[in-house]
């Protein structure tokens, strides 16, 4: 083998390398967001079926309750609500309406606080 070839084929094999380096760059990277789109759709999946319950227990509750406490019922729903959204948020996720259900990577987020402020 000449030195010609030699090199040839360690530039080739140079570039196989770099190719499946980038192959597993972008594996990681997808894994990534699979991994936080995983933890977003269990904790919602979660979410929705404490909140299918507690709405079995309210419609249960409604049935013998009075007209009074049917009027508290608005108050409680929105508790719930600021409550759910804090619990996203302090999970590590967007709140706010352009990147909700996005990770934040453990930065505040101005609009998502912005957003449980006004829940308030």
């Amino acid at each position: 083998m000449n030195r010609n070839e030699l090199f040839d084929r360690l530039t080739q094999l140079e570039q196989n390398v770099t190719n499946i380096y980038n192959d597993m760059q972008e594996l990681k990277t997808l894994t990534v967001e699979l991994v936080e789109e995983n933890v977003a759709l269990q904790i919602e999946n979660d979410n929705l079926k404490s909140l299918i319950h507690e709405q079995k227990e309210a419609r249960v509750a409604q049935n013998v309750q009075d007209s009074q406490s049917v009027d508290k019922q608005p108050i409680k729903k929105q508790r719930q609500s600021r409550e759910y959204f804090a619990k996203l948020y302090n999970e590590g996720f967007h709140i706010c309406h352009d990147v909700f259900g996005k990770h934040r990577k453990g930065e505040d987020c101005m609009f998502c606080l912005n957003v449980l402020n006004k829940m308030e």
